[in-house]
């Protein structure tokens, strides 16, 4: 009996120990979410090179993460799936209340502009000529792809029937196999798709400007690591290595980040989508 008391004492230590000899967070991965615009395999191949770049800074592995779809995305960021996430502006107006993601990083200068794209050869020259069509968006909390799309078509009103498809690439398809008469986007994006062969699209309408995607941390990520991580980002546009990681997601060099950066997102009243955690 003393023998198996004393093997249960020292179970509990070794415990103790290794947990104690963890990360700050308790974790010795992290885990960055990137809000699924495109194919699951592009964005693998844009997006590694960052996490390694972090893994380097941070001193712990930065594993690269995201779903299949931006509904399951919403779904994991607001059950706390993700340690990291890159996410819409809507997005972080409703995470950073629940479950309280705290913005760290954003674009410095760059705002986002919801696009409608045509086919090439089409002959619509404004929104109304989209009346009565088939118009597709990638998600219903898609920010600039689809709200900001839809609210212009709503205060023109131009009816329509929307159907969501999984990404802004299948938007894009859509619309050049014009399985679609027009499709909701955004220009970085559609930048990306064309630099991988699409052609046949054009733009029809772009919306005024917006604070950008947010790069933003969940609330049970230590603080140290929460600034290391910031450090790490804000700085990348200082060497050419650190260019070429940007260039390689499309984005432009990073700022430091404060939650009343979105207030302009705020500030439209978007209250109508709301995006439920599962139960």
């Amino acid at each position: 009996m003393k023998l198996q008391a004393y093997l249960i004492f020292w179970l509990l230590i070794l415990f103790l120990t290794s947990t104690q000899a963890g990360s700050a967070d308790g974790k010795n991965v992290l885990t960055f979410g990137v809000v699924p615009q495109e194919s699951s395999s592009k964005l693998a191949e844009q997006w590694t090179p960052l996490m390694n770049y972090l893994t380097e800074h941070l001193g712990k592995p930065v594993r690269f993460a995201t779903a299949p779809d931006i509904p399951t995305f919403e779904k994991r960021v607001i059950n706390g799936e993700y340690d990291i996430a890159y996410m819409n502006p809507y997005h972080y107006v409703e995470f950073s209340d629940n479950p309280g993601y705290q913005a760290i990083a954003r674009e410095a200068v760059k705002r986002i502009h919801g696009i409608v794209v045509v086919r090439q050869a089409s002959e619509i020259k404004t929104l109304a000529g989209l009346e009565g069509s088939t118009i597709v968006f990638p998600a219903p909390a898609a920010f600039a792809a689809t709200i900001l799309v839809r609210a212009e078509l709503e205060k023109l009103g131009i009816s329509y029937t929307p159907k969501f498809v999984s990404s802004h690439e299948s938007v894009y398809l859509n619309v050049q196999k014009g399985f679609a008469l027009a499709g909701g986007g955004i220009e970085r994006t559609l930048d990306s798709a064309q630099k991988e062969g699409l052609r046949g699209v054009r733009v029809l309408w772009r919306s005024e400007g917006f604070t950008p995607h947010a790069i933003a941390v969940n609330p049970q990520l230590a603080q140290e690591s929460a600034n290391l991580l910031q450090r790490a980002l804000v700085n990348l546009a200082d060497s050419g290595s650190g260019r070429e990681i940007l260039e390689g997601v499309n984005l432009q060099p990073l700022t430091s980040a404060e939650h009343a950066d979105w207030d302009d997102v705020r500030g439209l009243g978007l209250d109508f989508i709301h995006i439920e955690a599962d139960q």
